[in-house]
Order: structure tokens, then C-alpha cells, then sequence
């Protein structure tokens, strides 16, 4: 370690070398003088430099001098307690320094155009590749993203020589509607198994949270498809709604109540065109109207009036709520029963039966949420009487209790008058 900051020590206080393999300069701010500020790389490469990893933010078309962010440098030297945080160090090289090792999982840059590596696997090596240098064992399997086909096609080459380089991520920012959807699918599917598996609620929504963040300001130009539309509806529908579920089990129901509601606001626009592209990809893809406007449109409404319940306590909203949802749902269950009576031979498809039962379970949670809201009309009706009574106070007692004895007397006097006649009788 004292060697390697001794080393680090004096190539700071070097301010220029040569360009045979070492680095031209090495400081910890960005030069003063220079003409013009120099565009970042599109795809910024991860190299292994002297010092440990870097990342080249930049190379001057000019001469080829790259500017390197020392990944590790803090390994070198550590900044003391109380000292104020210090830039990045920065070296200014024209040497092309290796590319890291690529893992699954990295973004890669190869001959083919920028991926993803999907697989890493090893294949038996051959004389033209021994003579060149190169390892030819390690065969990567790359999913290329700036490949755009027709529909959900995809681009997978095998690499083996040369090997891809490692590039950095993009920051959302710098994403494309396809890769911010990719970003929300992958999100969604780790909150599943956070909700599910681990039943950790709290990572579940902070998961399903950010991948509704992902994909809410997606902006789309000339290569989004209508495929990838009709993945941004379904991403944004279900984690709003899983979102919004996450937040009833944690008990925060006015959180709850915005997700659903957000949920039902994209249901609602995406109703009103039914019969158009993005509908149609959603259902010849098998997600159907009675899943579709049926199961999670009643999903959004049951956590919107199950949140009118227990937040506020507005009964009465939540039972007109829970009316349509029930309408909702039995309408398409209707529909589905039709569709078989009609045609008694031909059997429902996997997504028809999935949706009548799921649609009838919700049908019997919204009865028993309805008996729930009746129950807390009659006790809050009490309750009002109570209330009423302790304030006014009831009649009926106050005038036995403001009655005089005579007036008893007379009463019971009159009484035994009326029992003789009528033995008389």
C-alpha cells in the first residue's frame, strides 16, 4: 500500500509524460486551460488502468487522448475525517487500456453494436484462433439493443474474438423507451419475489414504486413500437396496482388510494380505445378484456374503497364503490356464462376460465366488504343515538321520574274504579 500511494504521489506531481504507455497528466480537477469542452463517449468504456479501474468519460478526435475516471483511486488515497469531499481524479492517457472482464449480466459493446451479455460459456479452441493471441475459449452470448426489429423480434450473437468491452450503464436519463420498459419489467419481477417469497412489503414497494418511476415520463419517438406501448400499459397498470397492495398490508391506505386511482386513470383512457393497435397486441397476446378491464379495474377499486373505509372512514363512498365494482365484475362474468351457453361445445380459453375465477373470488370479497359497511352504518347510527340522547336526554323517562306521587295516586284510584265496574258488568 505505501508503495502503490508513493507511485500515485509522484504521477500527480508529474504534470506531463510521454506517450509510451503511461498516463500525460494525472490530477484531481480538470485542467484550466482548454479551447473546447470535448462531447462525452456514447458508450463510456471500463478499462483497467495503473491505478485500478477506470472509466473513460471522453477521447479527443484530435490526437486520441482519453480522459479516465479513476474508479479506485479512494484505495490510494483516503480522504480524512472531517476533510471536504474531493473531486474524482481524473488521467489524461493516450495508451487503450484493456477492457474489464465481461460478467452476465454487463453491457458490452462488440462488432455487432451494443447488448447485454445473457451467457458466458466456453468453447474448444481452433489453430486460427491460437495463432491470433486471443483466448477463444470464452464464448459470450450478447442480446443486442441497438438492434430494432418488427414486433418483439430480437438480435442474440455468439462472441468469441474479439471479446466485447464493458461499458457503462445508461442512467435513466439517457434510456429509450425500450430500455426504460425492459428496466420496469425487471423491477416488477424482483418486487414479485420480494412480495411473494421473502413477503419483505416495504422492498416490494419501494421496487414496484421505482419502476412506475421508470417508465412515467417515457417519452416516444419513431422506434417505439406499438408493442412496446402496450408493455409500458401493462407495467405501469399492474405495478400501480401492486404498488397500491403492498401499501394496504403496510397500512398506509391514502398512498394505497393513489396507486389504485392511478391504475384506474390508465384503465379508463385505454377503454376508451378499445378496437385500436394497443388494444388489439394486448389481446391477441391473451390478455383479454375481462382481465384486463375486469380483474384489475375491480382490484383498483376494492383498495380505493377498503381505503375510504379505514382512512377516512367514508362509508358511504366506499359503498357506492364497491357497487360498481360489483357491476363491473358481473358483467364480464355474464359475459363469459353467455359465451358458453351459446355454444355449449365449444370450451372457454385458459384466460377465460383464469378471469371468472378470479373474478368470482372478488365478487365474494366485495359482498363481505359490503356487509362490513352495512355493520358500521348500524354502528355508527347507534352510536349518533347515543350520542343524542346523553346530549337532549330521553322524554319518556323525564316524565316518570318529574311525575308526583298524588298524580300516582289518582292514577291507581281510577285504575281500581274501572276494574269494579267491569267485574259489575
Amino acid at each position: 500500500k505505501t508503495h502503490k500511494h508513493k507511485l500515485a504521489k509522484a504521477c500527480t506531481m508529474a504534470p506531463t509524460l510521454n506517450g509510451s504507455g503511461f498516463p500525460v497528466a494525472l490530477s484531481q480537477s480538470k485542467p484550466k486551460a482548454r479551447a473546447a469542452q470535448q462531447p462525452e463517449d456514447a458508450d463510456q468504456a471500463i478499462v483497467y488502468t495503473p491505478y485500478g479501474r477506470g472509466l473513460v468519460l471522453r477521447t479527443r478526435k484530435s490526437d486520441g487522448i482519453k480522459e479516465v475516471q479513476l474508479l479506485e483511486w479512494e484505495s490510494f488515497a483516503k480522504p480524512t475525517r472531517g476533510s471536504k469531499p474531493q473531486k474524482p481524479y481524473m488521467m489524461y492517457t493516450a495508451v487503450d487500456y484493456p477492457s474489464v472482464v465481461p460478467h452476465v449480466g454487463d453491457d458490452v459493446v462488440c462488432q455487432y453494436g451494443r447488448g447485454r451479455v445473457t451467457q458466458i460459456s466456453r468453447v474448444a479452441a481452433t489453430t486460427n484462433d491460437t495463432k491470433k493471441g486471443s483466448d477463444p475459449m470464452l464464448k459470450y452470448t450478447i442480446a443486442l439493443s441497438s438492434w430494432r426489429l418488427n414486433g418483439r423480434s430480437t438480435v442474440t450473437v455468439h462472441v468469441t474474438n474479439p471479446p466485447p468491452r464493458v461499458v457503462r450503464k445508461h442512467t435513466l436519463s439517457e434510456m429509450d423507451a425500450h430500455e426504460k420498459v425492459s428496466l420496469a419489467q425487471s423491477q416488477k419481477s424482483k418486487a414479485t419475489s420480494y412480495f411473494s417469497q421473502k413477503k419483505d412489503y416495504e422492498l416490494a414497494l419501494t421496487t414496484y414504486a421505482g419502476a412506475v418511476d421508470a417508465v412515467r415520463n417515457v417519452q416516444h419517438d419513431h422506434t417505439s413500437t406499438n408493442e412496446v406501448r402496450a408493455d409500458l400499459v401493462v407495467v405501469m397498470v399492474t405495478c400501480s396496482n401492486n404498488a397500491a397492495t403492498c401499501c394496504a398490508k403496510l397500512g398506509k391506505w391514502e398512498e394505497a388510494s393513489k396507486f389504485a386511482k392511478n391504475a384506474l386513470i390508465l384503465l379508463d383512457a385505454l377503454y376508451g380505445k378499445r378496437g385500436k393497435k394497443i388494444h388489439t397486441i394486448l389481446t391477441k397476446e391473451g390478455t383479454i378484456d375481462a382481465k384486463l378491464f375486469g380483474e384489475w379495474r375491480v382490484k383498483s377499486y376494492l383498495i380505493v374503497a377498503r381505503s375510504c373505509m379505514e382512512a377516512g372512514g367514508d362509508v358511504a363512498a366506499a359503498t357506492g364503490i364497491l357497487k360498481k365494482a360489483r357491476g363491473v365484475a358481473m358483467e364480464y362474468i355474464d359475459e363469459i356464462n353467455a359465451k358458453q351457453q351459446k355454444q355449449p361445445t365449444t370450451t372457454c380459453s385458459k384466460e377465460e376460465k383464469a378471469s371468472l375465477r378470479s373474478l368470482t373470488s372478488q365478487v365474494k370479497e366485495i359482498r363481505k366488504l359490503l356487509v362490513e359497511c352495512s355493520d358500521l352504518k348500524k354502528a355508527t347510527k347507534k352510536l349518533e343515538q347515543r350520542r343524542a340522547k346523553a346530549m337532549f336526554g330521553d322524554k319518556k323517562n323525564d316524565n316518570k321520574e318529574n311525575a308526583s306521587p298524588s298524580d300516582a295516586n289518582k292514577k291507581q284510584k281510577e285504575g281500581g274504579q274501572q276494574q269494579q265496574q267491569q267485574t259489575k258488568k
